[in-house]
């Protein structure tokens, strides 16, 4: 089955705040100011790229700095895009050796600068530009010019960048930023399925190179696997911690962007099969972070939208600060899952010092009763693997996400929480330990690392944390259903309790 490339509003806000970093637009006009115009290399590093590299480049217009006009750009033709140049030239500044196009044209014809919005726009330079270029020094500049149409006439150009070409070489560093331009020009070129084969070849071998989790988890996004998606992120803020320093902008950022598209992508849609990452992704964080994962000059991110980079949100730390005011409190726990070897049915189904579940809600169901959020209630009932109407199943099959959240008779200081799976098991991405008032603690967050063998079988999930100081009610379960083939179905919950 072909799939349709389309990009959600979820995937083209986590492109742009990750790749912009310029300011607003829009505004009305006086004559008589020049604006003033600039170029920043993007996903570079040490001004440097290898030979057919491609390049992108950000170009920002704005007023001058003591200017309390506004200024009209309002070209006969097209926009103010449409107006500039974006340029390589030799390292004397007369030759030009490169042109580059715009990522995207803007609609509106006229664009306003004032004291506080200006306009930008992202371009580059294809890999068939860059191989012309023999190595050596170059410069990268920027030019204006409108010379019809109304409002402010004239011509601006910007202060050069500096650019280093050099010969492609196996040094980790250019390594790394030759593969993110590689996939950020498939991108652009819409084969997102290129882009994330690019990536995944590298990932396959090394699954803790920070830019790439990042811009794998977005290629996840443009493909509606938020799951995946999530998986990336996860990774990435893991290996965030054991790096130390300041939490990253981009990174909470991008996963809160991930969050919201969890509820906006649309469960009828196919999620395709380039959106899911390598399986070394799934894996545990490796002790020792490679060196190709730790430095980047940006977080480099295709954009692929003409949206003001004024509307760049605040960074929002995902784990423990609540979505409003009014919210539950959501707080992060480190829970181990259990080795499958621990996990006896026999032993788990006859401790008759645990207890199941007494009531069940879901996003979705099958049906009224059969397959209802109360078949996942009580002690197991189902004795052989696969599909049984005596187990919760979501309306839909392999398509997004859904959710079962369980409530137990009594709250207790738990240690354990143990998920029955009788058919289609491994999907789980999430497990959520929920107090009387609502406060939510994320248990564990990831990909479910069994493997299906080759015989059907009853399966169990169980996440494992120090005693807990706080009283546990209700346990949520989130499920990816895109995770593999067959209706994902739970028979029952089981909370443990600390023993002392």
């Amino acid at each position: 089955m072909k799939h349709v490339f389309t990009l959600s509003r979820p995937a083209i806000g986590v492109f742009l705040m990750l790749w912009s970093g310029l300011v607003g637009v829009m505004g009305a006009e006086v004559p008589a100011v020049t604006p003033e115009i600039s170029v920043s290399l993007r996903g570079v590093f040490d001004r440097t790229v290898e030979v057919g590299e491609p390049l992108r480049v950000a170009v920002g217009v704005a007023l001058p700095e003591e200017s309390a006009a506004t200024i009209t750009l309002a070209p006969a033709n097209g926009s103010w895009i449409d107006a500039t140049a974006v340029e390589i030239l030799v390292s004397d500044g007369d030759r030009v050796v490169g042109t580059a196009q715009p990522v995207v044209r803007q609609t509106e014809s006229t664009t306003v600068l004032d004291q506080e919005n200006g306009a930008n726009g992202v371009w580059w330079f294809p890999a068939k530009v860059m191989t012309l270029l023999r190595p050596g020094d170059y410069l990268v500049r920027a030019k204006l010019s409108i010379h019809d149409g109304t409002g402010w006439k004239g011509e601006c150009v910007s202060e050069s960048a500096q650019l280093r070409v050099v010969a492609t070489s196996n040094d980790p560093e250019r390594v790394t930023q030759r593969v993110l331009s590689r996939a950020h020009a498939a991108v652009l070129d819409h084969a997102p399925a290129k882009a994330a084969g690019i990536l995944d070849e590298v990932l396959a071998v090394d699954p803790d190179n920070m830019p790439v989790l990042k811009l794998r988890a977005a290629i996840c996004l443009l493909g509606g696997d938020v799951a995946s998606a999530h998986a990336c992120i996860t990774r990435a803020r893991t290996l965030e911690t054991r790096l130390g320093g300041e939490p990253s902008v981009e990174l909470h950022e991008l996963a809160r962007r991930i969050d919201e598209a969890a509820n906006e992508v649309s469960p009828a849609a196919e999620v395709p099969a380039w959106a899911l990452p390598p399986r070394s992704v799934f894996y545990p964080v490796r002790p020792i972070v490679s060196k190709s994962s730790q430095r980047t000059n940006d977080t480099p991110v295709v954009s692929v939208d003409s949206k003001p980079a004024g509307t760049l949100l605040t960074a929002v730390h995902a784990e423990g600060i609540a979505k409003s005011t009014d919210a539950p409190k959501v707080i992060p726990t480190t829970g181990v899952v259990v080795p499958a070897g621990e996990l006896i049915d026999a032993k788990i189904t006859s401790d008759p010092a645990e207890q199941w579940a007494e009531s069940a809600t879901a996003g979705t169901k099958y049906g009224k009763t059969q397959y209802s959020p109360a078949q996942a209630t009580g002690a197991p009932n189902i004795s052989t693997a696969g599909n049984s109407p005596d187990a919760w199943c979501p309306e839909k099959k392999n398509v997004g996400t859904d959710w079962l959240e369980l409530t137990f008779a009594k709250p207790v200081h738990a240690t354990e929480v143990r998920v029955r799976q009788n058919d289609a098991a491994g999907a789980i991405t999430k497990i959520e330990a929920i107090e009387s008032d609502g406060t939510a603690h994320v248990w564990w967050e990831g990909v479910d690392p069994y493997v299906a063998p080759a015989v059907r079988e009853i399966a169990w999930f169980a996440v494992r944390v120090p005693r807990t100081p706080y009283l546990v009610a209700n346990v949520k379960i989130t499920l990816n259903l895109a995770s593999g083939p067959g209706w994902k179905e739970i028979d029952a919950v089981q909370l443990v309790g600390a023993t002392q």
